[in-house]
């Protein structure tokens, strides 16, 4: 089962503070069409994992879902509430957020035509800034909107307790996010795959970001790139 592994991450989370995780929608259809990937919707075996992924989320009072635009981010998020509720757990949707999407690509069609022609290797290039900012923008700027999204979401109130904000999103986005934040090249740890992401818990005077087994903590607030990371 997709998911695995980001819900070890979020069960290993501190007990005495909420959380919030931005994860890849679940499986979907193959893109057909790269200069337009919004229609790919969801398979079955993509609605069942992450109905299946909501329903195997414990510890936490309440359960927020975030998801973006694009259709299969909403079919992924409208599933996993599902699952949270059959537990028991109060669960609430919440709705698309742009800053979670994909209109940072300003060319659909250039840049489907070089992720065709360049592969994975386009995201280097693109993080390099040798992709023209015509095309897309650039990454920095991306994480810095993602990552003030998340924040003031996490800094709301609660009156359940310990809550769990999931955030469904995109590949590239979290790509942008594990790289920049935790310094996880896809080179190294491979593609991200479906139902994976990022975890991200405060901790005093900072936010703490978790991918598998290494955690970053930078200050708040912070500029990417240039503030002092604590690592473990």
């Amino acid at each position: 089962m997709h998911g695995l592994a980001l819900l070890e991450t979020i069960h290993s989370l501190p007990q005495e503070t909420s959380a919030a995780v931005f994860l890849r929608h679940a499986q979907r259809h193959p893109i057909v069409d790269a200069s337009d990937p919004t229609l790919a919707e969801l398979t079955p075996a993509g609605a069942a994992e992450a109905e299946a992924f909501g329903a195997k989320i414990a510890g936490f009072g309440c359960v927020r879902v975030f998801h973006s635009p694009i259709k299969r981010c909403h079919q992924t998020a409208e599933c996993i509430a599902r699952g949270v509720q059959a537990t028991g757990c109060p669960v609430e949707i919440v709705g698309p957020e742009d800053a979670l999407g994909i209109d940072y690509i300003l060319d659909l069609k250039e840049a489907g035509r070089l992720t065709v022609l360049h592969g994975d290797h386009f995201v280097r290039l693109w993080f390099s800034g040798q992709i023209a900012p015509t095309v897309i923008h650039r990454a920095e700027r991306i994480a810095a909107r993602k990552l003030t999204h998340l924040v003031k979401r996490l800094q709301e109130p609660c009156a359940q307790g310990r809550r769990l904000d999931l955030h469904v999103s995109h590949d590239w986005n979290i790509i942008v996010l594990r790289e920049l934040m935790v310094g996880v090249r896809h080179e190294e740890a491979g593609w991200l795959d479906f139902l994976d992401g990022v975890a991200f818990t405060p901790v005093a005077g900072g936010l703490r970001a978790i991918y598998r087994d290494r955690g970053v903590t930078k200050p708040l607030p912070w500029r990417l790139g240039s503030a002092p990371a604590i690592e473990s």
